[in-house]
């Protein structure tokens, strides 16, 4: 039982003292096309964010690219901590180079790294393999596709940025496409190029976009089609002796398409991109305080009510 108290006064002596409010900090998205530096907003002490490499280059009369590396905690991967105020390091990776000489494999995509205290690197993607000299797709964040007979794709590397090249045929004239970042690419099966691996979407940015698709294969004079480039930016494999593979799109880590018979150029791959994003921080209201004298029914009534904040 409460038993309410007899008069008389409670009261200490302090001075009068007044703690600011702190306005709410927004949250903010920051996008990245070329490197950079980021810099955090005063109050953030995490972050999330989608790290994407740039894409393989498709092969020459081959496989298409393997799309960038693609790394991401959003929505509900574990935060990343950062300091408030601070600036950190953004590299964001180039294309792997197209190539349209006898024999060459298509260049590897470069890595994008978001330099926070614990780095988050994504690997370039695996140019596509050709069909004359060395076949195979080159491995990279998501691998290039096979580009000759019996040849194989490339693998993802590191594990977890993306996903395997697909496998050339037994017989010549069509070939794999490259991995995504959600799928692997489809081998070349005559009479047709293997499609490139699909990407992911993805809405840091408040809008779904997908990223990171493998490019296609190419097709050389069988009656099917080249591989289609896969969701994401990836290119489309060159169809016809002579046909060029097309461009991985740029700022989404697209692989390259594979070029399609003598005397055709390959697609190159598309750069990568960092996005970052700060959550909100709630504001901290106005807090005062002030010594004073009251009396002991008004404190009693405000310990009931569980209101009384003082000493």
């Amino acid at each position: 039982m409460t038993t309410a108290p007899r008069a008389g006064f409670l009261g200490y002596n302090s001075p009068v003292s007044l703690t600011a409010a702190v306005p709410e900090q927004a949250a903010q998205t920051t996008t990245f096309n070329s490197s950079g530096t980021f810099t955090s907003q005063p109050r953030t002490t995490s972050i999330e964010y989608v790290v994407i490499a740039g894409g393989g280059g498709g092969g020459y009369n081959g496989g298409g690219g393997g799309a960038g590396g693609f790394l991401t905690n959003f929505p509900g991967g574990t935060s990343s901590p950062v300091s408030g105020g601070t600036g950190y390091t953004v590299t964001v990776g180039g294309g792997g180079s197209p190539v349209s000489g006898s024999g060459n494999r298509g260049g590897c995509g470069t890595d994008s790294t978001l330099a926070v205290p614990s780095p988050i690197s994504s690997n370039g993607g695996g140019g596509g393999g050709t069909n004359t000299m060395t076949k195979a797709g080159k491995d990279g964040g998501s691998g290039g596709g096979g580009g000759g007979t019996s040849s194989s794709g490339g693998s993802a590397t590191p594990p977890g940025q993306g996903n395997p090249g697909g496998s050339s045929p037994g017989a010549n004239g069509t070939f794999g496409g490259g991995g995504g970042a959600g799928a692997a690419g489809s081998s070349g099966s005559n009479p047709t190029g293997g499609p490139g691996g699909c990407g992911v979407a993805n809405s840091i940015t408040g809008s779904s976009v997908t990223y990171a698709g493998g490019g296609g294969g190419g097709n050389i004079d069988q009656p099917g089609p080249a591989g289609s480039g896969g969701p994401g930016g990836g290119g489309a494999g060159g169809k016809g002796n002579g046909a060029s593979g097309a461009a991985g799109s740029t700022n989404l880590g697209g692989g390259g398409g594979g070029g399609a018979g003598m005397g055709a150029s390959s697609g190159a791959g598309g750069s990568g991109k960092v996005i970052v994003f700060e959550p909100e921080v709630a504001a901290i209201p106005e807090v005062f305080t002030a010594g004073g004298v009251w009396p002991l029914q008004q404190v009693f009534n405000s310990r009931v009510a569980g209101n009384w904040k003082g000493s």
